[in-house]
């Protein structure tokens, strides 16, 4: 039989580019570390290789080689007992964490010297007051968000890095009990459109809430609502906004992902998550032109990328919140001191 070379080498070399593609888009963890069993975290953040941490305890950490090494930032002045449930680096030497905690448990604090000194921008007024996630667009701008109280819906803006908030007018009512869930610093965040997004649950019906330009819209989540339930976690990327959350108190039924084409204006689900009740954090990275979407949550960590039919679990372990950059990779952290990297190939 003849044998065609051409034929043979060019099947070889698509087959090569295939599995090429197959592995870069491969996931893995490939180290797990142990910070402090006495914080468990529940924010992280990063620029680059540079990461941030911060939990229970007042536990705040710092690595600036990718996660490798971390060293610990001493927290501000008898903040021990504090849940940092966010957290954000601000310029050289500027940090800003976010305490959750009814009353005036729920703080934020700003060190410009890398934690020599604190402090205190703001702390709740109210019994009522429960901070859920903040979110800087520089130095200079910020957002926080936390569960409504007799006024309604609580969304404040900074304009001088933190000295002073504005409570915002929205043009909509808060539902009865309507808040969000401080599980990971992402029921708010900045989309790569410029937007700003909130999530919202508790209340009968989950919602986002989106800033464009000077106007705030209100877009329905076809998520059950109700105690303990709605969105958790959001991403936005390209023309797609990712939701993620799910019901506390339905531990048997799996959390919930959407995404929602801010072109089309249409709704649609992402395959089955293999986590249960509730998506604590997200994250996003793009790897070989495809989006690969992250969720954590007490279960573990698992990643769905663009056009798969369905998630691929990473990690068994109790992670809360995730981080990532596409040339690095991902990082998570969650209960007892746990640090978890994430690589893609």
């Amino acid at each position: 039989m003849k044998i065609n070379i051409k034929a043979i080498t060019v099947m070889i070399k698509k087959i090569s580019l295939l599995l090429g593609v197959i592995i870069s888009s491969t996931a893995f963890a490939d180290k797990v570390q142990l910070l402090d069993p006495k914080v468990s975290f529940q924010a992280v953040h990063r620029n680059g290789a540079h990461i941030w941490a911060s939990g229970t305890n007042g536990g705040i950490y710092k690595s600036t080689d990718n996660g490798q090494q971390w060293n610990k930032i001493e927290g501000p002045k008898d903040s021990e007992n504090l849940q940092f449930r966010d957290i954000q680096p601000l310029g050289k030497g500027g940090l800003i964490v976010m305490s959750a905690g009814e009353g005036d448990n729920s703080r934020i604090y700003r060190t410009h010297d890398s934690g020599k000194n604190w402090q205190l921008q703001i702390a709740g007024q109210r019994a009522s007051t429960f901070y859920d996630c903040l979110h800087f667009i520089n130095d200079q701008d910020g957002w926080l968000y936390g569960d409504s109280d007799e006024d309604g819906l609580f969304i404040l803006a900074t304009n001088d890095g933190g000295i002073s908030w504005q409570r915002q007018a929205l043009p909509f009512a808060a539902q009865a009990g309507e808040g969000g869930f401080a599980s990971s610093g992402t029921c708010l965040n900045k989309g790569q459109d410029g937007n700003i997004y909130v999530g919202t649950g508790n209340g009968i019906s989950p919602r986002v809430l989106i800033k464009n330009g000077q106007d705030w819209q209100s877009l329905d989540v076809p998520l059950p609502g109700g105690e303990a339930a709605g969105v958790f976690s959001l991403q936005q990327a390209e023309q797609w906004l990712y939701v993620f959350g799910g019901s506390l108190k339905e531990q048997g039924k799996a959390a919930k992902a959407l995404r929602y084409n801010l072109v089309s204006k249409q709704w649609s689900s992402l395959p089955e998550l293999p986590l249960k009740s509730a998506v604590y954090g997200s994250a996003l990275i793009k790897k070989d032109n495809k989006i690969h979407v992250l969720i954590a949550n007490p279960q573990g960590v698992s990643v769905w990328q663009e056009g798969a039919d369905n998630w691929k679990s990473l990690s068994n372990n109790n992670i809360w919140s995730l981080a990532c950059d596409d040339q690095l990779g991902c990082i998570g952290v969650g209960k007892d001191g746990l640090v978890e990297s994430f690589t893609f190939h």
